[in-house]
């Protein structure tokens, strides 16, 4: 609103003072690359949600969810097979079984027996 205010009485001294075309041509020059840049503002504003500028912060955010979800996913495998695991432990063979086999340890060679 202020550039609008100070704007009107350039513009009244100007006519007053009846400038030559060169000063015509630089204000009208200057007027018009204003426009174009306001212009360019406007479509820029209009346009920035279809850019590709945020493309790399949209795809660090992806990657974060990606991965998420396939740690969630896999979560979720390890509670589905869960139950199984605990079924074939009730089946395995009790301890004294699976050292049958394995030769036991000498405790003489126990130095740090507690």
């Amino acid at each position: 609103m202020e550039t609008i205010q100070e704007i009107i009485p350039f513009a009244k001294e100007m006519i007053n003072q009846k400038p030559n075309r060169g000063m015509l041509k630089v204000y009208l020059v200057g007027s018009a690359v204003a426009v174009v840049g306001t212009v360019l503002g406007l479509v820029q504003t209009v346009c920035q949600p279809f850019s590709s500028a945020d493309d790399a912060a949209l795809d660090a955010e992806f990657a974060k969810l990606v991965m998420r979800e396939q740690r969630e996913e896999e979560r979720r495998r390890a509670m589905e097979e869960l139950p199984e695991v605990l079924k074939r432990a009730s089946y395995a063979k009790p301890h004294s079984e699976e050292r049958a086999g394995v030769a036991q340890r000498s405790a003489a060679t126990r130095h740090h027996a507690s």
